[in-house]
């Protein structure tokens, strides 16, 4: 099973930019997740298409289950 947190932001041009954590560990607290998510806004560490990061918008943590199906 594949793991990962989509991070969205919201930029100071009012457009969304979602991030993409990849091998996250699923029972991380979300309080730590937001918690990086604060520490992203104030490093202002991403040089977004649509401008600045400016306020967190939403948090997910997306698990990913993949069954193989057989071809006749």
């Amino acid at each position: 099973m594949e793991v990962y947190y989509s991070m969205a932001f919201l930029t100071d041009s009012g457009k969304t930019v979602t991030a993409r954590v990849s091998r996250a560990t699923p029972d991380l607290p979300s309080e730590t997740a937001i918690a990086a998510m604060d520490k992203i806004l104030e490093a202002n560490c991403f040089d977004a298409k649509y401008g600045a990061l400016t306020a967190k918008k939403s948090l997910k943590c997306v698990k990913v289950t993949n069954t193989p199906i057989a071809l006749a």
